[in-house]
């Protein structure tokens, strides 16, 4: 296995929990528009996670994603 560079950049990431309580909707809602491509994330086996970044727009911006 090899190791990052140190100066690799990590996106900050959420979980599905994180980025509804975020959005201020319920985890299955935040489960439905990731499902639907409305929020834009990624699965990492069974959980999706999302960049802090781009919810943070979305809460900024009134969207989902």
């Amino acid at each position: 296995m090899t190791t990052p560079p140190r100066d690799a950049k990590i996106p900050d990431l959420v979980s599905l929990q994180e980025a509804a309580d975020m959005l201020g909707i319920s985890k299955q809602a935040a489960h439905k528009r990731a499902e639907r491509g409305q929020l834009l994330g990624a699965r990492v086996g069974s959980a999706w996670v999302f960049r802090r970044a781009l919810v943070e727009a979305a809460v900024a911006s009134g969207k989902d994603g």
